[in-house]
């Protein structure tokens, strides 16, 4: 098979022990998705096992797509029937087929966070449960926590030991029988679903062990005790299960991963065979050598050392600032300096912090010098507003028993129905014990004036009108149709403000998404497109292309690398977490932690850390980490800040690019200064710029490609742009 030569003798090794529970240590950078993708396409290509037999399962759609194209470059179209797709993915399309097995039809609606929540609140309300004593997210977020260790709404009312878990017992048994009402299940519920049916129909269990003959697992290390048992229930029979990945890397204890389903994989399949993969083929070894130093503290892992056969490279820079601005400050120092010194790109780049407040001051810093950067895990697209209200519309005609995206549409946009016709039309539903769709039909016999009994069976016949539709008209011309024909579109139109036209070029957006997944999708349908939203993940909805600064927290960072890494806020307290100090299990996930922070970098790493840091408003002295003290003395190069943020001698500043595509130039070389018109522009012309508005040219520099221009903005801001990328238009008059 083309490709298989190029493996190390381990990885070949590997992939050719195709027989039998394997498990792969693959440590970080040693090649383990190509391990995986070369070992899938040996079963089809030379052991002829049919792709339809294979079962390959992963953590995001992102890693699942790449896997998928790799394969099928290494054997063609046999992989496109092949079964591959995160666990959520996969469980949730075999409750598409076998759900009616539990009383759910295969159009249930699957909840995110913000339905949950919506969901329980109401649920509080109706059960006369405090919210102002209680959140309703801290509820959830209970609630799933049960879920992940398998820990059902009866089982735990029945170990409730306050006043406060009497609650949540009341809302768990309340909630999951809302979802079965709604026909709809959460993401815990996709995972534990499965296994509730394998339990109840031992039939169902057979056909599908009778199908994935082969089963390999992407990152064992994150799989939570109801995805353990699904991969164990699947394998059970035929025992060929290969699990890959990297107990050094187990960074999800707090939402449910146990380390023990690696660490013990042999002696829940005895006869395992081991490998481990310990070349890194990413990193520097300095950078591996600092990263080892540090997660060797950890007594619970697997023995096992990263090594590089490439060169040495730079030792760790240790940043120390003053404060949380100063440091800022010093980043993009680094940042300046790599890009003029080094010919890097803004995509070079990643700044890695623990909390997601410590954004706050870089993000300023980055702003304010017109750097480009991409915020993973900020405000998602399908968490707007505008999106979600669009999407309730899709997920009603889906599933119209969903109540929590019936209630939000009801009067979205505004057609008279207020939150008192909402609340009596749902007063009636729970005395009925029907759905809110089927009271809002029955709008007639409900407490409500006449003139809104109309209005709500008006919106009950266009509903209906859509829901005949869906197999007459293609998924993106009747997601379109019924939008403009909803009034949504109309009500940003009419508006008209820079907002409103925000959120209406948002929802076209979300129209141009559901073209592109029905031009991809072999059988397009709106479940289908739901499903595919509310899987997504923030990783998969970042675009590595893009040539801007990524910012985003430790966890987010799993699975990705970047020439150069900035890990920031190196204190104990920050990193690892003041909790962290007396759990010594959590203490060991920080430092697993740091490891992957670290060892995200592929040529260097700075790493930073401030003598005081703002908490609540005030400032706080801060102690460096533990993690520092971990690093032996020889690998790093210890700098400090001055007070400007800026590290060592003041080097050189590179051109950086703004968030619209211009460049801002900093001080270099000495230029020859000119004046008079300079491609079509002068001195004293007033021009316009995207970002920073009208302005007045106070002076060119230069020309041709190297042409600069000073230009006083409105509110006496000056800024120094490069000419060639300005895109400023002039103004006349």
């Amino acid at each position: 098979m083309d490709g298989i030569e190029q493996l190390n003798s381990v990885q070949k090794e590997a992939v050719q022990h195709s027989d039998g529970p394997v498990l792969i240590f693959a440590g970080a950078g040693s090649g383990k998705t190509r391990v995986l993708t070369s070992r899938i396409a040996y079963l089809i290509a030379e052991k002829n096992i049919p792709p339809f037999n294979i079962l390959g399962v992963t953590f995001t759609n992102k890693a699942a797509s790449e896997m998928r194209e790799r394969i099928t470059e290494m054997i063609g179209t046999a992989a496109e029937d092949l079964h591959m797709g995160t666990f959520h993915s996969i469980c949730a399309q075999l409750l598409r087929r076998e759900g009616h097995h539990l009383g759910f039809n295969r159009y249930f609606g699957i909840y995110d966070v913000d339905d949950q929540v919506q969901l329980i609140k109401k649920l509080m309300e109706q059960y006369n449960v405090s919210t102002d004593m209680y959140n309703p997210k801290t509820i959830q977020g209970t609630i799933s926590n049960a879920k992940n260790g398998m820990i059902s709404a009866g089982e735990y009312e029945s170990k409730a030991k306050n006043i406060y878990e009497e609650n949540v017992a009341t809302i768990y048994l309340a909630y999951q029988q809302e979802l079965r009402k709604n026909n709809a299940m959460d993401f815990d519920d996709l995972l534990l679903k499965p296994l509730e049916l394998f339990e109840k129909e031992p039939a169902v269990l057979e056909k599908y062990r009778k199908q994935y003959q082969y089963i390999l697992v992407d990152e064992y290390q994150d799989t939570n005790k109801a995805q353990f048992e699904f991969v164990k229930q699947l394998a059970w029979k035929h025992k060929n299960i290969c699990v890959v990945g990297d107990d050094d890397q187990s960074i999800y204890r707090w939402r449910g991963a146990d380390i023990r389903n690696i660490l013990e994989f042999e002696e829940t399949f005895p006869k395992c065979r081991v490998f481990k993969l310990e070349q890194n083929y990413r990193s520097t070894q300095n950078i591996l050598s600092a990263a080892t130093a540090v997660v060797k503290n950890n007594d619970f892992r697997a023995d096992k050392e990263l090594w590089s056969s490439g060169e040495e490279g730079e030792r760790i820079s240790l940043i120390e600032a003053y404060n949380e601005r100063e440091e800022a400050k010093s980043i993009l120092d680094k940042i300046q300096n790599e890009v003029f010194s080094n010919k890097r790109t803004f995509n070079d780049f990643v700044i890695l912090y623990r909390t997601n407040a410590q954004s706050r001051a870089l993000e300023d810093i980055l702003r304010q010098h017109g750097i480009k950067y991409v915020l993973v895990g900020g405000t998602k697209f399908y968490s707007r507003k505008e999106i979600k209200d669009a999407l309730a519309y899709i997920r009603v005609l889906v599933n119209p028993d969903d109540s929590v995206a019936m209630r939000r549409i009801l009067n979205v946009p505004t057609r008279g129905i207020g939150a008192t016709t909402e609340e009596r039309i749902e007063n009636y539903a729970f005395e009925h014990g029907i759905t809110f769709w089927e009271a809002m039909q029955r709008a007639m016999e409900v407490n409500i004036h006449s003139g809104l009994t109309g209005k709500v069976l008006d919106f009950v016949d266009f509903l209906k009108k859509y829901m005949m539709l869906q197999d007459q008209l293609p998924v993106h011309e009747l997601v379109s149709v019924m939008l403009e024909e909803s009034g949504i579109l109309k009500q940003y139109k009419d508006d008209g403000s820079e907002e409103a036209m925000d959120r209406l070029d948002n929802i076209y957006e979300l129209i141009n998404g559901v073209v592109e997944y029905s031009e991809r999708a072999v059988e397009p349908s709106l479940e289908g497109f739901m499903e595919e939203v509310s899987l997504l993940t923030d990783i998969d909805q970042w675009n590595e292309d893009t040539n801007a600064v990524t910012l985003m927290t430790l966890h987010s960072a799993k699975g990705l690398e970047f020439p150069v890494v900035f890990i920031s806020g190196l204190e104990d307290g920050l990193f690892p977490l003041s909790r962290a100090a007396e759990e010594p299990e959590e203490l060991a996930e920080e430092r697993r932690l740091f490891y992957v922070g670290i060892t995200r970098a592929q040529e260097k790493v700075y790493l930073t850390m401030a003598k005081q840091r703002s908490r609540f408003g005030e400032p706080m002295l801060c102690v460096p980490s533990r993690f520092v003290a971990e690093i032996p003395e020889e690998l790093l190069i210890r700098e400090k800040a001055d007070d400007f943020g800026r590290t060592g001698k003041r080097p050189h500043r590179a051109a950086a690019s703004s968030r619209n595509g211009s460049r801002k130039s900093y001080p270099g070389k000495s230029v020859q200064k000119s004046t008079g018109k300079k491609g079509g522009l002068q001195v004293g012309d007033t021009v316009k710029h995207k970002i920073f508005g009208r302005g007045k040219i106070l002076d060119i520099v230069g020309t041709g490609e190297n042409q600069k221009l000073t230009v006083k903005f409105t509110g006496n801001v000056k800024k120094k742009l490069l000419a060639k990328y300005a895109n400023l238009t002039k103004v006349n008059g």
